[in-house]
């Protein structure tokens, strides 16, 4: 039996080497890995609101966007129903008790101006009216509602008092700076029974289908929450192969000195 103080054999340096090299290869192609890209901003996108939003009234918001281009980016916070009624608002429109309740805090700009979300409005109603998603119009012609109500019924609509504005290039920024998350928009989401409900749903839900009630299936964390576990994951091990790689060459310089 040799001795424990045997000096390792030049192949077997080698060897460890070898495996440490393979180790930092493999290490520096995960830190390699591209972040994973938010979906482009269009008419219809929805924004969470980050942790690193870094403005509180706009904590735990949801933001469906009703026009981005060159010229800014108009939305409304879909999540923030308040106990405002429409005559409040809009006096001189008349009651309309099936809608008690169903105003929205839509955002700071304008906040006494009036939108609305109609979902399959009629036919005849609505027709210069912006398509936002499937199957869901915006428009402000409040003298169209009695008879929207009439039709489709109080939960065809959300009452939106004022609206969200950024100058050009002002949400790509913000965006960068991962203040918001972009997500698919859907007339499920932006009617959904639960809004107070919408941000949690949606702030780790990806691209995946809201479904309200118990039902709802267990969620995927994002692309991008995996990208982050694998760039921490890789960096510990960066460290952890430095630590080896250092502990190899001290074994070297041992075996190295005399009598080693």
């Amino acid at each position: 039996m040799g001795s424990m103080n045997a000096k390792p054999k030049p192949a077997a340096r080698r060897a460890r080497r070898a495996s440490v090299c393979a180790a930092l290869l493999v290490i520096s192609a995960a830190l390699s890995l591209p972040a994973a890209a938010q979906p482009r901003v269009t008419q219809g996108s929805l924004l969470v609101s980050t942790d690193e939003i870094g403005d509180a009234s706009w904590t735990e918001t949801v933001v469906l966007i009703l026009h981005h281009g060159p010229n800014g980016t108009l939305g409304v916070a879909i999540n923030r129903p308040t106990e405002v009624r429409l005559e409040e608002i809009v006096p001189d429109l008349g009651e309309l008790p099936e809608l008690e309740g169903h105003v929205f805090r839509g955002g700071p700009v304008q906040p006494t101006q009036l939108v609305y979300l109609v979902r399959n409005p009629p036919a005849d109603l609505l027709r210069d009216a912006p398509r936002i998603l499937e199957g869901v119009y915006a428009s402000g012609d409040l003298s169209a509602l009695p008879r929207i109500v009439e039709a489709r019924g109080p939960d065809a609509l959300r009452l939106y008092a004022g609206h969200v504005e950024w100058a050009p290039g002002q949400l790509d920024r913000e965006i960068a700076d991962e203040r918001w998350t972009v997500t698919a928009g859907s007339a499920e989401r932006v009617f959904s029974p639960s809004p107070w409900l919408l941000w949690q749903r949606l702030r780790n839900a990806g691209d995946e289908l809201l479904v309200d009630g118990a039902s709802t299936p267990p969620r995927a964390a994002p692309l991008g929450d995996a990208a982050a576990s694998l760039r921490e994951t890789a960096a510990a091990l960066d460290e952890a192969a430095v630590s080896l790689d250092r502990a190899a060459r001290l074994l070297d310089e041992a075996a190295a000195l005399p009598g080693g």
